[in-house]
């Protein structure tokens, strides 16, 4: 009767710790996943932001104009 009270028990144990194991592993997968979505949302928030500013590129200095399109070109290039 205790053998099986005892192994009832550590089974209770073991089947708990194997799913705080699974959520942990899980949480890992879930914060990716959202990471991903807000690099997402970022990266088309900054393509509105390219849009806006092409409209005043005419009014910059030649050197800013010469950095923004070196910025814009790298940005497209890694996004």
């Amino acid at each position: 009767m205790f053998s099986a009270l005892i192994t009832a028990v550590s089974s209770m144990l073991a089947n708990f710790f194997e799913y705080k194991t699974a959520g942990v592993e899980n949480q890992a997968q879930t914060d990716i996943i959202e990471d991903k979505k807000d690099y997402k949302k970022a990266a088309d928030i900054a393509e509105q932001i390219i849009d806006i500013a092409q409209n005043y590129k005419s009014d910059m200095t030649f050197a800013h104009r010469l950095k923004f399109v070196h910025l814009v070109n790298n940005f497209r290039k890694h996004n």
